[in-house]
Order: structure tokens, then C-alpha cells, then sequence
């Protein structure tokens, strides 16, 4: 009788610990589950921040374009006629194509990734704003719309297009038009 009680608690042993095994697997299942999980979403957030500082990036030349042809009296000819307008050398069908891009900022230029459109806009002269921390009496506005346009895409950066207006004030009695 003895011995045939320790052959069943043997044999109830030996059950539970292949209960422990199988239990163990769907545990490391559950575990192999979550992290393939946790990788795929550390990828994804990975890829989506990579993308947002390409878009960043992009969007910063397209503006520091603009800037720098604002910031280039040639490139905002006030003696031209409302419609007049001046463009990059990449760009057809203007009045004129002398916009004068910085050395560090003319490869984008020539590789026809950026393009830039000042143009003339009515009417010719207005009054100058008043809050302009000067006499605003002694001056007109020329008013100017400046369109960028940087196109990466070709190298997965992205595309962007800013339009900025600009105003320059003329003394009064310098300008006809």
C-alpha cells in the first residue's frame, strides 16, 4: 500500500511540473508579444521624429531664403511698375531674373531646389502705415510679395512654399510711380 501511494504522488508530481512548464511558455509568449510591441512602437516613434525634423529643416531654408532676399534691397526694385517681377535664374516668365542669393544659399539655386518670385503688387505707392517710429508723412509703401518655394523631395526632404508680403517705405518726392 505504500508503495503504490508514493507511485501516485510521483506521479501527481510529475504532471505539475509539466503544468509549470507550459505555463512558463505562454508566460515568455506574453513577454516576447510585448516587447516585439514595445520595438515596433520605439520604430515608429523614431521614424515619425525623423520625419518631423526633416519637415523642420525644410521649412526653416525655405524661410531663411525669404530672408535673405528681404534682406537684399537690390532684389526689391521699387522703380519697377505694379506686375513687375523679379525672379531667381531657375525661374521662366518673369520681368526680370536678378535676385541675388548669398554664396551659401546659391547651390539650392542652381540645382533648381529652390525658386524665389518677387513681385510688384498695386497699388504703386500707398501712404506708409502709421506706428512706424518715423514721420510717416515723409514717406510712401511700396508693397512686395516674396514666394519661395524649396523643393527636396528629390532627396526626401520634403517641399515647402512660404509667401511673405513686405512693405518699403519711399521718401516722399524720390519716386513717380
Amino acid at each position: 500500500m505504500r508503495l503504490a501511494n508514493q507511485t501516485k504522488t510521483a506521479i501527481a508530481g510529475r504532471n505539475e511540473q509539466g503544468a509549470l512548464l507550459i505555463i512558463s511558455l505562454i508566460f515568455m509568449l506574453l513577454l516576447i508579444l510585448s516587447a516585439t510591441t514595445t520595438m515596433r512602437t520605439s520604430t515608429l516613434g523614431l521614424r515619425m521624429a525623423g520625419n518631423e525634423e526633416t519637415r523642420v529643416s525644410t521649412a526653416e531654408m525655405t524661410q531663411s531664403i525669404v530672408d535673405e532676399v528681404i534682406g537684399n534691397p537690390n532684389n526689391l526694385i521699387v522703380s519697377g511698375n505694379v506686375g513687375f517681377v523679379n525672379c531667381t535664374a531657375n525661374v521662366r516668365g518673369c520681368t526680370e531674373n536678378s535676385i541675388a542669393i548669398s554664396e551659401n544659399l546659391l547651390p539650392l539655386v542652381e540645382t533648381n531646389k529652390a525658386e524665389v518670385i518677387v513681385e510688384r503688387l498695386a497699388p504703386a505707392l500707398m501712404p506708409a502705415p502709421r506706428g512706424i517710429n518715423s514721420s510717416a508723412d515723409a514717406f510712401f509703401a511700396a508693397r512686395f510679395e516674396v514666394d519661395a518655394t524649396y523643393d527636396g523631395s528629390v532627396d526626401n526632404e520634403g517641399k515647402v512654399g512660404i509667401s511673405q508680403g513686405v512693405m518699403v517705405l519711399v521718401p516722399r518726392g524720390t519716386q513717380t510711380n
